[in-house]
């Protein structure tokens, strides 16, 4: 797995995670699952999810790591329902932004390039490009 439950005691404390979920590791494994779709729905289109998301130990991107953790927490601390502190739902804002930049080319991450078959033998070749549609602005002319 791409995650772990025990690696999440960088962003909070084992004693209340395992508070919230009742110690039913399940419940983390559910969330961790759920949160790696989500963001491989924002990073599909350009990157390899499946290498990406099938690295483990030092393979892993940190960054997107750094990020999952956050939302991962996040999800488990909304299972509670008192107030999200501020510091988890940064992490959840911040874990957002970054992925709608990459998702959009504003940022681009050390992370596998999606390939794609260009000579039509079956076997992706070429990664995919970064292709923006509807920058142009329109301009008011006087005629």
């Amino acid at each position: 797995m791409f995650l772990e439950k025990s690696e999440l005691q960088t962003v909070g404390v084992e004693e209340i995670i395992n508070k919230i979920i009742n110690s039913d590791d399940a419940i983390v494994n559910e969330i961790i699952e759920e949160d790696i779709d989500l963001a491989s729905g924002y990073l599909f289109q350009y990157y390899d999810v499946e290498a990406i998301f099938n690295a483990t130990g030092d393979d892993r991107n940190k960054t997107l790591l750094r990020h999952l953790k956050g939302l991962v927490i996040f999800d488990i601390y909304t299972r509670r329902n008192k107030a999200i502190n501020e510091v988890t739902k940064l992490r959840y804002d911040e874990a957002m932004l970054w992925l709608e930049k990459v998702s959009t080319g504003k940022l681009k991450p050390d992370l596998p390039p999606k390939k794609i078959d260009t000579d039509g033998d079956g076997n992706p070749d070429s990664p995919a490009t970064f292709l923006k549609l509807g920058s142009r602005k329109n301009y008011q002319n006087g005629w």
